[in-house]
Parts: C-alpha cells; structure tokens; sequence
C-alpha cells in the first residue's frame, strides 16, 4: 500500500518536472526571441538614422529635362527641394504634383540617379493656336486644351481662333474643325499665298473662313482641297490684272467663286496678347 503511495507522488512529481522544463523551455525561446526583434530593430534604427544624416544621399543636383518654353531654374523652383536635402527622403509624387501646376507642364515624371541625383522628366504642352475667350487670348493644343492666358505684350506667330467662344460657351465642335484645317493647311504648299495664316474664324451658319496675308477665304465645312483648287485661276486672274488690296473669296458655292476687293481688312478686336 505505502509503495503504491509513494509511486503515485513520484509519478506525479515527474510529470510537473517534465511539464516545468517544457515551461521554462518556451520561456526561453520567447525571451530570445524578443532579444532578436529589439536587436533588429535597433540595428533597422541606426540604419535608418545613419542613411537620412550620410552625405553619401544627400541631393547634390537636380536635373531638368525635356523643357523647351520653360527654364530648369523655374521647374527646380516649382518642387520647393531644399539643398542637400535627403535623396531617399523626398517624396517623389509630391514634387511632381508641384512641378505639374504650372500650366505648360502636360506630363512630369520624377526619379532618383543615385546616390546624390534627382532627374525631372518634363513633357512640355505644345500649342498650334491662340483661341479669343471672353477674357483674352488662349494657347491652345491640337486636342482643344486652352492651358494658358497670354501675356499682355507677349508676342507670337501663332494664328488665331475667333467666333468659337460667345457667351461664355464654346462650339467645341466647330472649334476642333477648325483645328483640323490647320493641320490640313501645315501640309498644304500648293498656293504660297496661304502660307502664312493669321486667323480662322468660325461662324455656326456660314462655316471657316481662313485669314492670310490680303486674304479672306470663306471655306464653309470641310472639302477643303477642292475648294482650294478653285481659287488658283482666281488668283492667276487677279495677278494677272495687277489688282491689289484685300480680297474676300467665297469658295462654299461649288459652281462660282465670289470675289470682292476691299480697301482694308476691318481687324478683329482681340485682347491680351500681340500678333507678331
């Protein structure tokens, strides 16, 4: 009887012995496993510290391209990076919002040129034509974008877009016609006298009518090529009568052309911006 006592308290005692160890055993691994995390974690921290304060990223250039209009000093400017500052640390998408408000930036990417470089990519917004708004003249971009005002006394050779905006509305149809008959006309050599377009209005009714040096070419809507070949003898006529001053030649009408002679083109009143 005692025996059998005294095996059940030692069958017993083993039992917590080997459960104890199993404790003490995943104690252990616990707390050295908590030792490596804190270990990591500070070597990740004095990483961390040690890569913002290096010299070895600290941003020694800042490198524009792609600009043509506007000036690398203007789109460093935009980003608002201060000097040396941390390579690694600038927030790429940040700076390229920044740059992208200015109103002839269409595109921008930015990326870093390690160790000590950030490269600006820049895609510049290319416009064909002024457009008159109710407050002034427009760049505008083949696809209709109006981006920008132009400055008052600033000057350029590109033509302009009148009778598209009234009311505060724009024709948006009529508007991208008439931005195809510039693109049609870029590639048009046929008649020199046409060369050089000054201004394509639009009238809802009536159609284009396309303003070159003494010229007034009413054209309606599309079919331009042939309309054009109708104004060759025409014009071999009038040269050939030594006539000059401003001609206004209606082409809409297939079976005749129109021409009448003015003293002087009545100028359309534009505002903003100077016609060179």
């Amino acid at each position: 009887m005692r025996r059998s006592v005294r095996s059940s308290v030692e069958t017993r005692l083993n039992r917590v012995r080997r459960r104890s160890r199993r404790i003490l055993v995943e104690i252990g691994k616990t707390v050295l496993l908590i030792a490596c995390v804190m270990v990591i974690a500070s070597l990740l921290i004095f990483g961390y510290n040690f890569i913002i304060v290096s010299p070895y990223f600290q941003m020694k250039e800042t490198l524009v391209r792609g600009t043509e209009r506007l000036q690398s000093d203007v789109v460093i400017e935009l980003t608002g990076l201060k000097p040396s500052q941390n390579i690694l640390m600038t927030n790429l998408g940040a700076v390229a919002r920044k740059v992208k408000t200015n109103p002839w930036v269409k595109e921008v990417s930015v990326r870093r040129d390690f160790p000590d470089r950030l490269v600006i990519e820049v895609t510049e917004r290319k416009p064909v034509a002024l457009i008159e708004r109710g407050d002034g003249l427009y760049f505008i971009e083949r696809d209709g974008t109006a981006f920008e005002k132009i400055g008052s006394g600033e000057k350029t050779d590109l033509p302009v877009l009148t009778g598209f905006y009234r009311k505060g509305t724009e024709n948006r149809e009529m508007l991208i016609k008439s931005l195809e008959l510039l693109d049609f006309m870029a590639s048009y050599s046929e008649i020199p006298e046409i060369r050089n377009i000054s201004e394509i209005h639009g009238d809802d009714l009536f159609g284009l009518s396309l303003f070159a040096e003494g010229l007034c070419l009413k054209l309606g809507f599309g079919d331009y090529d042939a309309k054009l070949r109708r104004m060759k003898p025409v014009l071999a006529d009038l040269a050939r009568r030594n006539l000059s001053g401003y001609f206004i030649i209606d082409l809409n009408n297939p079976g005749k052309v129109t021409v009448q002679l003015r003293d002087f083109r009545v100028p359309v009143k534009v505002s903003g911006g100077v016609r060179a």
